[in-house]
């Protein structure tokens, strides 16, 4: 069982069965069952996974479905539930739910799925050390100040416009 805490501070529970695992195909018509499939020429589909891992939107609706009696037992909606995820915290939930979903499966299929998702986030990785290093270029810099400045001819039509009368 994983956790994540949202963004007012509480804290939920992540776990996957087979009972869970029904319900979200039930009722969001989400099979994570096959979240990954491997075809016989080698080939392999993430299609659901790359979905789940990349839309917070229908993450939030799964951690919903998931954590729906905790959140009844402490009086909390599926409004508020959405409503206090974001930022670092869907990064957490999505985190937790991805190794309580790896967690699910047995034998092989899990370490297919483990190395599906640590390659996911090698790559997440080495992506974000790329953006940062490209923001903090010189260039970057000097490419966001030109673009916002406004053009010339419009510095010159305002400057030149007379004011309208009264």
């Amino acid at each position: 069982m994983r956790q994540f805490t949202d963004t007012k501070d509480r804290v939920w529970e992540v776990e996957l069965n087979v009972r869970q695992m029904k319900r979200v195909r039930d009722i969001l018509g989400i099979d994570l069952v096959n979240v990954i499939q491997a075809g016989k020429d080698g080939a392999v589909a993430t299609d659901t996974l790359d979905r789940v891992a990349n839309d917070p939107i229908l993450l939030v609706d799964i951690l919903w479905v998931l954590c729906e009696g905790q959140a009844k037992a402490a009086g909390v909606t599926d409004d508020d539930f959405g409503s206090s995820l974001a930022g670092d915290s869907i990064a957490d939930a999505t985190r937790a739910f991805l190794d309580e979903l790896v967690d699910f499966f047995p034998g092989a299929r899990r370490l297919f799925l483990k190395k599906a998702v640590d390659l996911a986030r090698k790559y997440e990785t080495e992506n974000l050390e790329v953006l940062e290093k490209a923001l903090n270029s010189p260039e970057f810099e000097e490419r966001l100040k030109t673009s916002l400045q406004p053009p010339a001819a419009s510095r010159e039509s305002a400057e030149s416009t007379p004011a309208p009368s009264p």
